[in-house]
């Protein structure tokens, strides 16, 4: 599942934020804060009005720091060309399009909490460009409560990824749409976890395409199997995954006995990452 989703995603059709389908003069956006601390800052120095607030104002998450920014935005004027640039970097957001902004942000909030599957709630960053792909893709029967009353999410596309090279997607509410209201909590689906994994890798390599060796779309499914792999192992430090960049984007390390015994051995993770760095000059020469 997780493999033909990211081959469906690298297909979407592309678009520039411009010529996106708008359903009212405004549009909301939700950025996160931990990855553009400045983003207020960013909006205020504009020097026009903004109207922004905390997400998680109003719910039990209130006291959670660097909370993600609801903002509302006349289309085309400068605090939305600001906010498209915040979400484009780093990957760092979602706009929806919607003629009743203060029923989208209900709905936002109301679907910041999840019905797991483990009996209990998990919290949702849903504005996530990864999970709210990896959501849109496995919502199935569920897709028109997951958009509620959103006629359309654009959410930002991999830079160096897809057969077109738009730097926005959009996810677009059924004609007939059989929302009716928020009611019990949104249900995550099954598939989603690992879905949103894979995807989340293709964008990370996307940000870090240098550290990478500058992969192909080809090369996407086994970078992923080859940095879970990593994972599994007790590598999971960011700095040590992209000094093994260029080894990432190498054969699968299953079918490599002597990567696998590294990785599988009881060193630290620091001495695995340079035994494999070692291990891969060595191949080199």
């Amino acid at each position: 599942m997780h493999v033909k989703t990211l081959s469906a995603l690298l297909a979407e059709p592309r678009y520039d934020f411009s010529d996106l389908p708008a359903t009212s003069e405004s549009l909301c956006f939700i950025i996160d804060q931990g990855l553009q601390p400045d983003a207020l800052g960013r909006l205020y120095r504009l020097g026009e009005p903004v109207v922004a607030q905390g997400l998680f104002v109003g719910t039990d998450l209130a006291e959670i720091p660097d909370e993600p920014l609801w903002l509302v935005a006349p289309k085309g004027g400068k605090v939305a060309k600001v906010a498209v640039e915040l979400c484009e970097e780093r990957f760092s957001g979602i706009a929806i399009s919607t003629r009743d902004p203060e029923k989208a942000l209900a709905h936002a909030r109301w679907l910041l909490k999840a019905n797991d599957g483990s009996g209990g709630q998990s919290l949702l960053s849903f504005h996530k460009p990864s999970l709210w792909a990896a959501l849109a893709y496995t919502a199935d029967k569920a897709f028109d409560q997951l958009l509620g009353c959103w006629e359309a999410v654009y959410s930002p596309a991999p830079i160096h990824f897809g057969q077109e090279r738009g730097r926005w997607l959009t996810w677009k509410a059924t004609d007939q749409s059989t929302w009716d209201g928020d009611r019990a909590a949104f249900n995550l689906p099954e598939a989603a976890a690992k879905v949103q994994a894979r995807l989340g890798w293709m964008y990370w390599i996307d940000e870090e395409y240098t550290a990478f060796n500058e992969p192909s779309d080809d090369r996407l499914n086994d970078m992923a199997d080859n940095l879970d792999m990593l994972l599994k192992n007790n590598i999971y430090d960011g700095d040590h995954l992209l000094k093994l960049g260029h080894v990432v984007n190498g054969p699968l390390f299953e079918t490599q006995p002597g990567i696998m015994a590294i990785l599988q051995s009881k060193d630290e993770s620091f001495i695995k990452v340079d035994r494999l760095l070692e291990s891969a000059a060595v191949a080199q020469h």
